[in-house]
Formats: C-alpha cells, sequence, structure tokens
C-alpha cells in the first residue's frame, strides 16, 4: 500500500492536485483545463476513467472551469463539496446541475480508504460564500499517514492550525508579496479584498503558519513535504517565497522540513510514502 500525492497546477490560471493509492485517486479541485488535467495525470499513470472522486475546495473558476467540470461530468466522477460550496457551483454553472453526481459532505467521509476531513478557511466574496480546507487520511504499512490542504485562505487561525497539524506533506498558500502588491497597477479594492482577512495569504504570513504548524505537530516527520501554492504571478516569484518561508522555519530552529514551490503550469515533483 503508498500514499501518492502530486500538485498538477497552483496558480491564478487554475489549481489542481491528485491524491492516490492502490484503491482511490482523488482529484482536488479542477480548475484547469480538461486537456491540462488529462495529460497531468497520465503523467502519473491515471487516465479520467480512473478518478474515484473529485474534491472541491470552491467555487472560483481557477478551483473548478467549465472545462474541468465538463472532464468529470464526461467521465462520471462524482464530486465531494460542502453543499453550500455545491450551491456556489450551480449557481455558477447552472445547465450542469442534473448532469453531475454532486454529493454534499458537510463533515468528515470515506473515500476508499481514504478519510477526508474539510474545514473553514477564509477566503469569500460576491461570488462564493464559502471556501474549504481538507486534510486526507490514509494507512500505510499499518501506520496513518495525513496529507493537510488549504490553498485559499486571507488568514490562519487556530482551528486551522490544529486541523493541519501533524500532517505529512502540506499545501500552504503563499499568495502574495506586499510590497510587491502594493507597488501594483491593480484596483484599490481589489488589493483592499487580497489583503483582507478573506483575501489571500501574504509570504509572511505562510511561513509563520508553516513553522506554527510544525511546532504544534506531534509526530517526527510531520510537514516533512511542503508546497507553497497559488503564488501570484505578478506579486510574488517562487525565489522569494521560497526564502521568506525557508528563514523563519530556520530561525525557529525547526528542522526536517522540504519546501517546495508548486508550479503554474507544470506537474511538481509527486510524493510517495510506502
Amino acid at each position: 500500500m503508498s500514499l501518492n500525492f502530486c500538485v498538477l497546477a497552483s496558480g491564478s490560471s487554475g489549481n489542481c492536485s491528485i491524491l492516490w493509492t492502490e484503491n482511490a485517486a482523488v482529484l482536488i479541485d479542477c480548475g484547469a483545463s480538461a486537456k491540462y488535467i488529462e495529460e497531468n495525470l497520465a503523467l502519473c499513470g491515471i487516465e479520467p476513467k480512473d478518478l474515484t472522486a473529485a474534491v472541491i475546495t470552491h467555487a472560483h473558476t481557477d478551483h473548478i472551469s467549465a472545462s474541468g467540470f465538463n472532464l468529470l461530468i464526461k467521465n462520471n466522477v462524482p464530486i465531494y463539496s460542502h453543499e453550500e460550496v455545491l450551491e456556489n457551483i450551480f449557481d455558477k454553472f447552472p445547465d450542469k446541475s442534473l448532469q453531475c453526481d454532486a454529493r454534499a459532505k458537510n463533515s468528515g467521509f470515506r473515500i476508499k480508504g481514504i478519510t477526508v476531513e474539510s474545514f473553514d478557511v477564509y477566503h469569500r466574496d460576491a461570488k462564493i460564500s464559502k471556501t474549504l480546507g481538507f486534510t486526507f487520511t490514509a494507512e500505510v504499512c499499518a501506520r496513518k499517514y495525513k496529507v493537510g490542504y488549504a490553498t485559499d485562505t486571507g488568514k490562519v487561525c487556530e482551528n486551522i492550525v490544529k486541523k493541519l497539524s501533524d500532517s505529512n506533506i502540506l499545501v500552504m498558500e503563499s499568495n502574495y508579496d506586499k510590497e510587491m502588491l502594493d507597488a501594483s497597477p491593480r484596483p484599490y479594492e481589489n488589493k483592499k479584498w487580497i489583503l483582507s482577512d478573506f483575501g489571500h495569504l501574504s509570504n509572511e504570513s505562510a511561513a509563520s503558519a508553516i513553522a506554527e504548524i510544525k511546532i504544534s505537530s506531534k509526530a517526527a516527520d510531520s510537514l516533512k513535504y511542503v508546497f507553497l501554492a497559488h503564488l501570484s504571478e505578478h506579486h510574488n516569484y517562487p525565489e522569494l517565497a521560497l526564502k521568506i518561508s525557508k528563514d523563519v522555519v530556520e530561525r525557529e530552529k525547526i528542522c526536517g522540513v522540504n519546501i517546495f514551490a508548486a508550479k503554474r503550469n507544470k506537474k511538481s515533483r509527486a510524493i510517495k510514502i510506502a
């Protein structure tokens, strides 16, 4: 038995990840095009028809695109999310509401040996009313391993830290550099939302959250792999996000944390726990 994970795409142009074992393959968000998702799943040895389920964090287009949604419908992939997220999706795609297998899950549930827990994060606007973070737990060689997933949140509270603690693999938003955002030509109201508690997470806030989650974890190999996600194309760059997180981890004298920047239009390295 093995637990495998790969970020297929991460950024405002599309977000999608895949988690799989010998018994199940779970797609997390489908914000990229169907062609892109299919091509990158193939690099992991997975075909769309083999997907057991899709789990959706929220209804923004970069997390569930029309093309990605059509891929799920075409291949009869069940879609799991909170009922409020599903309502947001069907408000956006009303013509597809009867075409897909939507399964409202407001608490913990299992997908063929993978335990899925959802929790609220801080990300909403006029278009969406709810966004979720997730943890995925599976047993490998009589031991439980956990993947924590929080790609969109304006802040990280005590409950989020608690939910993500002891993750062996962590995906954490590190969206923007404040100086770059301040200097950008974006409209003031958009900047104000990004900087708010319900917008996105800065590099500094992400780094502090990673350190806090690691310190609160009890498992010796917690946060062995950390992927910085949803980096802004215009207000951030991978080297900067990585430097800030690594500097904070080093300053806190934290060891054993390997940090990577998830890629925008190319799959990141796949992690296998066997």
